[in-house]
């Protein structure tokens, strides 16, 4: 490859800048043949459905609606349109077109609605690209696509082109752009499948632009085409390749499509074997022509310009299309981010610039076929001197700009490489030291005792759970390891590789284990807190049962009774709570059992001593009631004794008893004697001692299951599931026991009035029916109290999960400010779009806080109200009122740095300023010259103008640096201010500066040959005073001529 060329090395004149302004000036002609023709193709489509047309497109199609009308008539769908004419509702439109698109499978690359809307030329050319693409080409030729199953729509219509110009031998296409310039292949496409309509000789004997006419102009009249180019856009050098296959499209749409594999294969044999030959560096004159004796029906001229006689015009298309690219390649490497200090961001621009240098490879060897190409041409000999001096200056300018942008690329490529290890680095080390922090952790909880009750269990728990979210906030960066980016490069080699997986090895068993400790700890903590929680429960609802029991045996009555019924109701007593105590004594065994089971699991000596306490408390009771219960049954067998009343004490009295008579040296008494059937003893009042037991035993249990349920305090986050469910539980019970209730007042009133007309004391059943009815008031009330703290609670858990959401998005705020602050990789136009994006946000979450107030009244108005409940409120609403004013503040800060400053804008101002003064004094300094010390005079000024223009050279310079750095950070109507503004002010001086320097060339000029002249009038002024003094003085020799001249001569 030819030598880099230093600045220095340039040609005179500036060539390879100037080459370069040829190239861009190309590609602005394509564009402006692009508007024109898809200008044409859209009024086309409008002019069908009586839409107005399209007059400038690039403005016409800003705000969108146009775009929707076109895609209306391509879709056959309505569209709607936002109507408004402001900049949000032109993004709209412009949305809805790109979502359109995607619906339809329309690729598009890089293009947002931002740029059509702002009416960037080249990106709104290619969004009309893409639909022709699709709608046009595409659709016209999907069906041959599919018959021959190919996808590249180019090579089928190339292959159609080729197939219906064989016949031609003047025609040879090889491409969509310099093979059509001539005019030619268009007449040939159109007389091979209507000869008819013209004479082909008469054809060739006309012009390049007369072809192009005759060719459009028989297409519009003849086939309906519409002209959607004109000859002075195709009779080019490289015409547009877009803009061709346009209308090619619509040739292929109307004529006969005859397409057959080997037109294909011909299409893609040409571009494959002049790549081999190239690869091979072979290009000798017999292999050409061995290829050409095979058959070929026609000379086939290849498509890279690495033949064996290369031709200029082959190689000018060749060069400008390598250059194009070249410079779009430039564009695309100036226009990547600046490289970022985000992991994750660093890893996506490594992945775009590495497929950017796969790009640069895979064009390498057409920028040395187009090296080659000029080494050939200048070899050959065959070039005129200026033609060659112009080869070798492109080759310097390709060959440099090549150079530059591969060592760029690789200067940023390496630099990623170095800062993506660097950052993965400090990944694996900031994993290692959060692992150890938290092996740490885990070694200390490890050592704590298992909690010795359950209040301590909870916070172990809650100690857990905190544990649990650092592991899931950790899995984030974890992830992002598990697609680590591993660059192997000749310094590194496999060594290093199987480091780093040797590393990734250790950690990942690292965090495996942790997460296997914490989930086996989670299981084994949630399996103590259940059924240490179950024995707690059975332990309080058999507390309070025996509590309940306890209160029943203390209103038995053991003497002094006042009849045979008021003995039988409290035998009856003696009975019921005998038969209850039998029925609940399984429910101690298993309460026993439970204990040890949970004191087992946990494995506490203190836990385990706290657990035997309270089972023994609760045996000691039940030996207590036992006891209490036979002493009971002794002292009314006593009294019966006393009395009488032998069958009550047979009935009262307990298994045992007779044993205990005998061991006493007594015998039983006699039977009493039969008396009526009293009706404390009929069956009724049995029902009724029955269903009243049965009520009070619900009324305890349902006492202790709310109990159970009942929450206690009030917390910020609860779950409060379980409890609804205990509570429903009981509520469905008590439905269920209503019906009992009911019917025991009932059978109670019967009772009691049975009994008042029979002179029999009432005051037992009153007091149970009391009882009965006092305890069911009991269960009511508490329930309603129960569920009432457990709704406050769920709104509680409502109001704090709201508030935790505004936290987070807060907290999202003040990440974004941190994030903004630390990146200066983003121009602070954009940076202060983004902060505008995200005060508006935040102002949307006003009404949430709001609501926020509204619901933290209500909860403050409620008895037992929890104090944190507005504490919370306040601490969200301080960290809200600080994050927006941090917000504002940088917004106004990135307003500033989006804005020119006061001295850039006095400069700016100071400088037009000092122009306006040179100029006016250059315009004085160049009139009314009308001897030769106005010319001095004026000649002494333009030399100060002179030096005051280049005084103002480095205030030029620098402002030339403030506007390039202006533009990149600036908003849009700022550089648009600015930019054009500079730009003027330096045009003025650079003309200033040039009329300035030919004033003073000028000037000097003049003032020589002033002198020149002044000194000849002197000299000749001389002479004419002598000649004056000779004539006078008589001395003069009259009629000689001869002697009078050699008199004159003398004269000085």
């Amino acid at each position: 490859m030819a030598r880099v060329p230093d600045r220095e090395d340039e040609g005179p004149g500036g060539s390879p800048g100037e080459f370069s302004d040829i190239i861009k000036s190309r590609s602005d002609e394509h564009n402006d043949v692009q508007k024109k023709t898809f200008t044409k193709w859209i009024n086309a489509r409008f002019s069908k459905s009586g839409k107005p047309p399209v007059k400038d497109m690039f403005t016409d199609l800003k705000d969108g609606r146009r775009l929707l009308d076109l895609l209306e008539g391509l879709t056959g769908k309505p569209l709607p349109k936002e109507r408004g004419s402001t900049r949000v509702h032109a993004l709209n439109n412009v949305n809805r077109v790109l979502q359109v698109l995607h619906q339809n499978n329309v690729e598009l690359v890089n293009i947002g609605g931002t740029d059509i809307v702002d009416g960037n030329h080249k990106l709104t050319l290619g969004l009309l690209w893409s639909i022709i693409l699709h709608w046009q080409v595409k659709d016209v030729m999907k069906n041959i696509m599919s018959d021959l199953q190919q996808t590249n729509s180019e090579k089928i219509l190339l292959s159609w082109v080729r197939q219906s110009t064989r016949p031609y031998s003047q025609v040879n296409v090889l491409n969509f752009t310099t093979s059509w310039a001539d005019g030619l292949a268009f007449n040939a496409v159109i007389h091979r499948h209507r000869p008819e309509l013209f004479s082909w000789d008469r054809v060739t004997q006309m012009s390049a632009a007369e072809r192009l006419e005759h060719a459009f102009s028989t297409a519009k009249h003849h086939l309906g085409i519409e002209r959607l180019l004109d000859p002075e856009d195709v009779a080019v050098q490289l015409p547009d390749k877009k803009s061709i296959i346009m209308y090619l499209t619509s040739l292929f749409e109307v004529l006969p499509k005859q397409v057959t594999m080997e037109d294909i294969w011909e299409v893609e044999t040409l571009p494959r074997k002049y790549k081999q030959e190239c690869e091979d560096g072979d290009f000798s004159t017999q292999q050409v022509r061995l290829e050409e004796e095979r058959g070929s029906p026609r000379a086939e001229t290849p498509s890279t310009v690495t033949e064996v006689d290369v031709d200029l015009d082959s190689y000018q298309v060749a060069l400008e299309e390598v250059l194009t690219w070249l410079l779009s390649a430039e564009d695309v490497f100036r226009e990547q981010e600046e490289v970022s200090g985000d992991v994750e961001e660093v890893k996506e621009q490594f992945s775009a610039h590495e497929a950017f240098m796969m790009e640069l490879t895979a064009h390498q060897s057409s920028v040395g076929s187009v090296l080659q190409a000029g080494n050939q041409l200048v070899t050959q000999g065959n070039l005129s001197p200026e033609e060659e001096f112009e080869i070798q200056e492109q080759m310097l300018l390709l060959n440099s700009r090549w150079e530059e942008l591969r060592v760029e690329s690789m200067d940023r490529q390496s630099r990623l490489h170095d800062l993506l290890t660097e950052l993965q680095k400090q990944q694996l080390q900031q994993l290692s030291d959060w692992l150890a922090v938290t092996e740490e952790r885990i070694r200390k909880m490890e050592s704590q005792p298992v909690a010795e009750d359950l209040e301590s269990l909870r916070g172990q728990l809650e100690e857990h759970k905190n544990l649990q979210s650092d592991l899931e906030a950790e899995q984030v960066k974890v992830n992002s390891l598990t697609h680590m980016v591993v660059i192997v490069d000749e310094s590194s080699g496999e060594g290093a590789t199987a480091v780093l997986e040797e590393q990734l090895q250790r950690l990942g068993e690292r965090w495996t284990a942790v997460c296997r400790w914490t989930e086996e700890r989670r299981a084994r903590l949630q399996e103590i807190q259940l059924l240490w929680q179950e024995l707690l429960e059975e332990q309080c609802l058999l507390k309070a049962w025996l509590t309940e029991k306890e209160e029943a045996l203390s209103r038995v009555q053991t003497g002094n009774f006042r009849d045979p019924a008021e003995l039988t109701v409290n035998v009856r007593k003696l009975a019921i709570l005998r038969e209850d105590m039998g029925m609940k004594r399984p429910t101690l065994d298993q309460l026993n059992e439970l204990g040890q089971d949970v004191a087992q699991v946990l494995g506490s000596s203190g836990a385990a001593s706290r657990i035997d306490e309270d089972q023994e408390e609760l045996t000691q009771r039940w030996d207590s009631l036992v006891q209490k219960l036979e002493d009971y049954s002794n002292e009314i067998t006593q009294a019966v004794g006393g009395t009488g009343a032998q069958t009550a004490a047979a009935e009262a009295a307990p298994p045992r008893e007779p044993a205990v008579a005998e061991r006493c040296g007594q015998e039983a008494p006699p039977p009493p004697p039969k008396r009526r059937q009293s009706p404390g003893d009929s069956e009724a009042k049995k029902r009724f001692d029955t269903a009243s037991a049965e009520l009070l035993g619900w009324i305890s249990t349902a006492k202790s299951a709310v109990q159970a349920a009942d929450i206690g305090g009030y917390r910020k986050m609860r779950d409060t599931s379980d409890l609804k469910e205990r509570l429903e539980v009981v509520e469905k019970e008590r439905l269920e026991a209503s019906q009992k209730l009911d019917e025991l007042k009932r059978s109670g009133q019967v009772l009691l009035d049975q009994m008042g007309k029979e002179g029999l004391s009432a005051a037992d059943v009153k007091a149970v029916m009391e009882k009965v009815s006092s305890g069911w008031k009991d269960v009511a009330q508490h329930l309603e109290e129960v569920s009432r703290k457990i709704q406050c609670q769920d709104d509680i858990n409502v109001y704090f999960e709201e508030m935790g959401q505004l936290e987070r998005a807060v907290a999202q705020k003040d990440d974004w400010l941190r994030s903004a602050a630390s990146s200066a990789a983003q121009p602070a136009a954009v940076l202060r779009d983004l902060c505008q994006q995200e005060l508006s946000h935040l102002a949307s979450l006003s009404p949430g806080l709001e609501r926020l107030r509204a619901t933290c009244g209500a909860l403050a108005s409620r008895p037992a109200a929890p104090g944190f409940v507005g504490d919370s409120l306040a601490a969200l609403l301080d960290h809200f009122q600080a994050t927006r004013q941090r917000l504002e503040e940088h917004h106004q800060q990135l307003q500033k740095e989006s804005q020119p400053s006061p001295e850039y804008v006095e400069s700016l101002q100071q400088l037009k300023d000092e122009l306006d003064r040179l100029e006016r004094e250059q315009q004085c300094g160049t009139s009314g010259l009308g001897d030769p010390s106005q010319v001095e005079r004026a000649l002494q000024q333009a030399k100060l103008l002179c030096e005051s223009l280049e005084a103002q050279k480095p205030r030029v310079d620098k402002l030339a640096e403030e506007t390039k750095a202006l533009e990149r950070l600036a908003a849009g109507d700022v550089k648009e201010v600015y930019v054009p503004e500079l730009q003027r002010v330096q045009g003025r001086w650079d003309r200033l500066k040039v009329k300035s320097s030919r004033d003073v060339k000028l000037l000097e000029e003049i003032a020589s040959k002033l002198r020149t002249f002044e000194s000849g009038v002197q000299v000749v002024q001389k002479w004419l005073d002598g000649v004056k003094d000779l004539l006078a003085s008589e001395r003069a020799l009259q009629g000689d001529a001869d002697g009078l001249q050699r008199q004159l001569d003398q004269c000085t």
